[in-house]
Parts: structure tokens; C-alpha cells; sequence
């Protein structure tokens, strides 16, 4: 696929004791492109342009997810422009850009296309969420810049932002059972979720309540709300095991993904009850 990005960037080593980030001294180019492997994800490349002596520098190459995957402009360096890609999992890489900035005589003051590159990634690096809140933001901002004297509130991140903990946070037993309990003992719903339920146990409504109601579904809940919160690549395993688009490590990306599966599900059916009527 065709790249969305590309500039010039050397890598950079941190060393967390002294707090010093040391320029490597090879050029080097940073490359991000649409993943050939996952939609709505981004291959990000780091190779070097130049032969060294030292002999071959292997590239570096990474998936950046949406939500999960920051750029940061590390602000405290004053002896260059360094940037850190942050993943959820708190694994940092450093880079330093390398094209010069002409209009300025301090090392590490933006250009106005490193300014450009860090917008362009921040927007690419942005979840749902975070697009729908920074809008709600900008409404707000423009709304109030017409009162001087009012104060803008910058906080305006959704609730559904903040962290969930484990799945009976916001799947409560009580609505889980309340639900199976309005469904049709024949509809497909019903069906799909009998599914789930152990080979050597029978397959209807009573048994999938008492199972919700016994242990069994709490000790199952409990041990996915622990593999969940272990990192991205545990949730990334999880969401391939279940068969959804992968929409951000942790309890809160496994119940968007689940949530996105159910819709689209929903539409296929809707779709195929359309094409029986018209027949």
C-alpha cells in the first residue's frame, strides 16, 4: 500500500537512571502506511538510508493501533527534536529528526513540518473516542470563545473512557440474565448463546440461567477480565480467538469489539431476512 508519511529520523537510546537520550548517528527514515494485515491499523518502518561501517542496521518495524499507540514530543530535551512512540504496554522507542530546521537557532524548537508530521500522526494514533471527545472539545471551545468571560472547560473525555477494571463493571448478572430470560425460546439469539454452554449439559433457556446464576460465570468473567488487562498482545489474542475487530487492549476494548461484533451480526441478519421476503 501506498505510504501516508514519510520523513527523515534517526533512533534514539534513553537511559532510564541518568535520564539522557543519546542521538544514534545514522540517517534514517520513518515510513507509515496503511497495515497490509489489519484494517484501521498502520504499519510503522524506522531503516536506515546510509551503509556504516559497523556493517547491516536492521530496520525497525512496528503495528500501531489506534488508541493503543501515541507520538510524543519529548518537550525536556533541549539538544534536539526527539520524539517517543508510546504503546500501552509503556514499551517506548525514541527518534530523533533529522531534516534541519532553518528558521530557528534552537536545537530543539519544531519546524513547521515536524509540527505538521506530529498533527498528522496524532490524528492517524487517535481512537474513536478520542476523535468524538477532541470534536465535543472544539464545539465547546468555539461556543465559549464568544463569552470572554467564561472559563473553557478542557476536560470533556466521555465517561466511557475511563478505565474498566473487570467485565462485571459493566455487564452486571442481573441484566445478562434478565435478557436471556425476554428472549424467545426459538429465535437465533437464543441459539447463539447455547452455543457456549458446556457439550455435556442440555441446551436450553433454564440451563444457560443457572448457569449465569452459579459460579461458573463470574469464575469465567473473571479469569477473561485478568487475561485482558495483562497487555495488548493478550488482547489481541483474545479478540482473534473470538472472532472480533480488535478496538483497543484491556476490558473497555474487549466490550467495543464485542459490541461492534454484535451490530455487524445484526446487519447480516437484517439483511438475510430482506432477501427471504423479497423471495
Amino acid at each position: 500500500m501506498s505510504e501516508i508519511l514519510s520523513f527523515k529520523a534517526g533512533v534514539a537510546t534513553f537511559d532510564e537512571n541518568s535520564k539522557i537520550c543519546s542521538p544514534t548517528p545514522i540517517k534514517g527514515e520513518i515510513i507509515v502506511k496503511h497495515s497490509e494485515e489489519a484494517e484501521g491499523f498502520f504499519d510503522f518502518q524506522w531503516k536506515p538510508i546510509e551503509k556504516v561501517a559497523s556493517g547491516n542496521v536492521d530496520p525497525i518495524e512496528f503495528i500501531l493501533i489506534p488508541g493503543s499507540t501515541k507520538w510524543t514530543h519529548i518537550k525536556s530535551c533541549k539538544s534536539g527534536r526527539v520524539f517517543c512512540l508510546v504503546f500501552s504496554s509503556d514499551e517506548k522507542h525514541f527518534f530523533w529528526l533529522q531534516d534541519k530546521n532553518q528558521n530557528s537557532e534552537q536545537l530543539n524548537e519544531l519546524s513547521e513540518a515536524d509540527k505538521a508530521i506530529e498533527q498528522k500522526l496524532t490524528e492517524l494514533l487517535r481512537s474513536n473516542d478520542e476523535e468524538e471527545a477532541q470534536e465535543e472539545q472544539d464545539h465547546k471551545m468555539q461556543t465559549e470563545d464568544q463569552t470572554e468571560d467564561q472559563d473553557v472547560d478542557m476536560d470533556l473525555a466521555p465517561t466511557s473512557n475511563q478505565p474498566i477494571a473487570h467485565i462485571s463493571d459493566f455487564l452486571l448478572k442481573q441484566l445478562l440474565i434478565d435478557y436471556v430470560e425476554s428472549l424467545d425460546p426459538q429465535s437465533p439469539q437464543l441459539r447463539r448463546l447455547l452455543e457456549h454452554l458446556p457439550a455435556d449439559q442440555r441446551r436450553d433457556k433454564a440451563a444457560l440461567v443457572e448457569c449465569l446464576r452459579g459460579p461458573f460465570y463470574y469464575q469465567a468473567t473473571d479469569s477473561l477480565s485478568r487475561s485482558l488487562l495483562e497487555g495488548f498482545e493478550a488482547s489481541l489474542a483474545i479478540s482473534n480467538g473470538f472472532g472480533y475487530q480488535f478496538s483497543g487492549d484491556g476490558v473497555l476494548g474487549f466490550l467495543k469489539g464485542a459490541r461492534a461484533k454484535a451490530k455487524e451480526e445484526e446487519q447480516k441478519q437484517d439483511q438475510n431476512h430482506s432477501r427471504q421476503d423479497e423471495n
